[in-house]
């Protein structure tokens, strides 16, 4: 849901807010929303009006988070809903002075100190009875709440929220400004000059701009059991970047080549919520991939944006810097997990069937069982695979083509396959390697969704037409099907050329690259590094051009 945008003017005039219209169908789009669906919300007639007092100094509410799960942890670490004071007057404004009252008339009194012009105070709105603190005996109302704060008595500032999504506050741009909603929070700190960004929050650990930093902290007992068993779940804590996440499940990922022990560059999947119950900018799991295998440090971001440029649902990414019970562990890539909430983001209807294939399991009746069930309300016999395969298994031919287009997103499926081909994944579908699979419960058709894109922009070691996945070679050899795949791979290879990658991933690179010099893990030299990043960048010039080459001598 969207915010409800409000507006206020500072010194008087009286309530004013607005609620959002119903998102539209946005079944297989992807990406944040933006103000553009506010529409005005008129109050009802018996709702009280207040004033503010022209004559009262100008003490101003200045952010509001209703629904906070993870934009401030609060002194004690329990986040909750908060409120932002700011002394906009050029007078110190005494604590005890100040009064905040919510919608149900309970009042928070300042205590002892005062407010100098400028400052901030942040008030923790967490039902807590206790004088003369920084906690109100009230919580927010984060579907329709109204604000009143006063100074000696004098209304300085008043506030109506409509409905407010988990994490999207208001706020003024700049301090003291003009109210706009906002997922990028600054409790205590000033805020920017103007609103700007999506109010997408999980928008703000898949960036580029800001590197986040993580420690993950693990007692010697945990540390032991990943020894024994990488991939169980062990008992942990978090430091977010905001603060003390609190108690999390740990446990290390990859197999294979990417493998790596704890006492090495290993990733981690961390599980955020199953001790609270809340998500961290509405993620509840994190992937930490260690890139052990990407030389650059970049394949993954320009892989999945290609991916995506092709309407190919992927992940997207963002960096942090990890720590081990503070111990540095370097540079990672914050990936996307592929699980319900990336779901809700690429799909209007989420609860589909997810299947995971990895390291071989392609789509023979006799590997049916070997698909990992990710979760799904649908069938659980596996029986939407078996038709499929059915399909495969009924023969390469026109009529079967025709059915196979009534259960698997063939276009989807073939701009996976040109995109794999362009960046040279060779550890993808191509190989049976690395994907998903989501039964769409609106349209009914499977797509794929790709993974495991670190070793890409490197070698071919196949061509175009030459990936194993029985999916993909079984198309080839359906007239149609094969022809379909050449036009999108044709149009992959303009796409490719558009995004300008190479600049893409130059300019990226040079952000990260003290942090690349500094990993105390980098099992590669700087050297190395440079000489991956060239190779890349060249490929990626010149590789779309050798794939039309290829196309017209076919």
């Amino acid at each position: 849901m969207l915010l409800a945008l409000m507006a206020c003017t500072p010194g008087g005039g009286s309530y004013r807010s607005a609620v959002p219209e119903p998102l539209a169908d946005t079944a297989g789009s992807h990406g944040s929303s933006s103000e553009e669906n506010y529409t005005p919300y008129e109050e009802a007639e018996d709702d009280k009006v207040v004033e503010s007092d022209p004559m009262a100094p100008r003490v101003l509410l200045n952010e509001v988070v209703a629904h906070n799960e993870s934009t401030w942890p609060g002194e004690d670490g329990l986040w909750p809903d908060w409120i932002e004071i700011y002394n906009a007057s050029e007078e110190a404004i005494v604590l005890s002075d100040l009064s905040l009252r919510d919608r149900s008339d309970l009042p928070w009194v300042g205590g002892e100190g005062v407010l100098e012009p400028g400052g901030r105070l942040v008030v923790a709105a967490d039902d807590t009875v206790a004088p003369g603190t920084l906690h109100a005996p009230f919580a927010l109302d984060s579907t329709d709440e109204r604000l009143v704060l006063s100074v000696a008595g004098r209304v300085s500032d008043r506030l109506a929220l409509g409905s407010l999504p988990t994490d999207v506050g208001f706020a003024r741009f700049p301090d003291g400004g003009d109210w706009a909603p906002t997922a990028s929070s600054t409790p205590g700190a000033a805020n920017v000059e103007s609103a700007a960004g999506s109010l997408d929050r999980s928008d703000l650990v898949f960036q580029l701009d800001d590197l986040l930093a993580f420690d993950i902290r693990l007692s010697a007992d945990a540390i032991s059991a990943l020894r024994a068993n990488r991939r169980t779940y062990v008992d942990g804590a978090l430091t977010v970047p905001e603060g003390d996440w609190g108690a999390v499940d740990v446990r290390l990922k990859a197999y294979v080549g990417s493998s790596r022990t704890i006492d090495q560059k290993c990733a981690f999947k961390i599980d955020l919520n199953d001790h609270h119950g809340r998500e961290w900018h509405g993620l509840g799991k994190l992937t930490l991939n260690s890139m052990v295998q990407d030389n650059t440090y970049v394949h993954e971001w320009a892989a999945y944006e290609l991916f995506r440029a092709m309407g190919v649902p992927s992940p997207r990414v963002g960096y942090a810097r990890i720590a081990v019970n503070a111990s540095d562990f370097g540079l990672y890539l914050v990936i996307e997990s592929v699980d319900e909430d990336f779901l809700e983001r690429w799909y209007a209807d989420p609860t589909g069937n997810l299947y995971e294939g990895a390291y071989g399991v392609d789509l023979y009746d006799s590997h049916i069982a070997s698909f990992d069930f990710k979760g799904g309300s649908g069938v659980t016999d596996r029986s939407d695979l078996q038709e499929l395969v059915d399909i495969l298994d009924d023969g390469a031919t026109e009529a079967n083509y025709a059915r196979l287009k009534t259960v698997m997103d063939m276009d989807e499926f073939l701009a996976n396959m040109a995109v794999e081909a362009l960046t040279m994944h060779w550890d993808g579908y191509s190989t049976a390697n690395n994907y998903r699979l989501y039964k769409d419960p609106r349209s009914g058709l499977f797509q794929i969704i790709p993974w495991g894109t670190d070793q890409t922009f490197i070698s071919a070691y196949f061509n175009p037409w030459t990936g194993r996945g029985r999916l993909f070679q079984w198309c080839l050899s359906v007239g149609s099907c094969s022809v379909r795949y050449d036009e999108i791979l044709l149009d992959t290879t303009y796409t490719m050329e558009a995004l300008e990658l190479g600049d893409g991933i130059t300019s990226l690179e040079a952000k990260l690259r003290d942090d690349i010099n500094t990993d105390p893990r980098r099992e590669f030299s700087v050297e190395t590094h440079d000489a991956y990043l060239a190779y890349t960048v060249s490929n990626m010039a010149t590789y779309p051009q050798t794939v039309r080459d290829q196309l017209s001598a076919r």
